[in-house]
């Protein structure tokens, strides 16, 4: 979880003293309900959303016909997956329309418009569970996840993030939040993932999560099994898995990142040697994240992506000499990815031109 303070985002005092609350019945979503740039979910715009929530709790504070004693809701997730603190947990939210509707439910704000940015990133979306995991292991928030629209006469969230809501609250690998103290608020990966019809992460189970602990002792990566490795995944093979990974060359270690100790196909290919399981028949390699993907970098995932465009017939924008694959992300590449996003239907809400999970399977299938 990449948890972003009050104090590291800016924020003013409360006007008055916060009502304490002990527990809520769950979590309800949010959305700005104005224009928000697309502009905002680029990768290097991360910088703004700092900005924004200063400009978020100022429009609340000088609301004086609700009187706000803050920023109504207590978290903001942006479209990079930060979660920024705002009245925080056990704290009741100012936002979810009367005083027994902000009683029953926190309230957790995406930076999504009803125009500009109005589908959530995958980043955000990752954002958003951890909001939701944050609060109930922090703030006893129930496992009930609404839009501020069940139960108040409001278009909030938005058709698009309450569509993922209804549809379960998912992360976009398919996980759900999870309850309980000591999940993902720990700083430890608790989440799982299917590969080849088989579940690897914490509490996935088989003989092949045995033959993955085996696999990293004999590697020199055991240092954290007690007793050795079993067939149930335990926070220890996530922390050996985590410094295979970094071996590998993969950063960051928070949850959902690369290197949080929770298993990819190449990475576990890499340990094995093999992938176990069902085999695949598609021939689309793994996508490679998202930060593969940055204006200006280079990184041969981007050589796989230009033949795809190339394949397909998106490769008008160019230097003058026609565009050909290699591994810098240009803003060619990102024109061009934004032509194919545009003429797809299923991405065409969002053609930003930065890839993600689904846009690499369409473009490559």
């Amino acid at each position: 979880m990449k948890l972003v303070t009050r104090s590291n985002w800016g924020a003013r005092p409360s006007r008055y003293d916060l009502a304490y609350i002990a527990s809520t019945g769950g979590v309800k979503m949010h959305y700005e309900g104005t224009y928000v740039p697309k502009s905002l979910a680029a990768a290097d715009a991360h910088s703004s959303c700092a900005g924004r929530m200063r400009d978020l709790q100022a429009s609340h504070l000088a609301n004086r016909v609700e009187d706000y004693s803050d920023i109504a809701y207590n978290a903001v997730v942006c479209p990079h997956g930060s979660v920024f603190e705002g009245r925080g947990p056990h704290r009741k939210t100012g936002a979810n329309g009367n005083q027994a509707l902000n009683a029953a439910d926190y309230a957790v704000c995406a930076m999504l418009g009803n125009s500009g940015l109005v589908a959530p990133p995958d980043a955000m979306l990752d954002g958003l569970v951890d909001a939701i995991n944050w609060l109930r292991n922090s703030g006893s928030a129930g496992k009930r996840i609404g839009g501020h629209r069940d139960g108040y006469a409001t278009a909030c969230p938005g058709d698009r993030l309450y569509a993922w809501v209804q549809d379960g609250a998912h992360r976009p690998d398919g996980s759900s939040p999870q309850g309980g103290t000591g999940s993902e608020a720990s700083g430890i990966a608790r989440y799982q993932v299917t590969i080849g019809g088989l579940p690897y992460g914490y509490g996935a189970k088989g003989a092949h999560v045995t033959a993955v602990g085996q696999a990293l002792v004999a590697k020199g990566f055991g240092r954290h099994y007690k007793v050795g490795p079993g067939p149930e995944w335990t926070d220890a093979d996530t922390r050996n898995y985590q410094l295979f990974q970094l071996s590998l060359g993969y950063k960051g270690t928070a949850p959902h990142q690369d290197a949080d100790g929770v298993p990819g196909e190449v990475s576990l290919h890499q340990l094995l040697g093999y992938l176990p399981g069902k085999k695949t028949t598609s021939s689309v390699p793994p996508f490679p994240g998202r930060s593969a993907f940055v204006l200006g970098r280079t990184n041969p995932a981007v050589t796989t992506l230009d033949r795809g465009l190339i394949r397909k017939g998106f490769a008008r924008h160019h230097d003058g000499n026609g565009y050909q694959p290699g591994p810098r992300f240009t803003e060619y590449t990102r024109q061009n990815v934004a032509d194919f996003q545009r003429a797809t239907p299923a991405l065409a809400g969002d053609p930003d031109g930065y890839p993600g999970p689904q846009t690499w399977k369409l473009l490559l299938s």
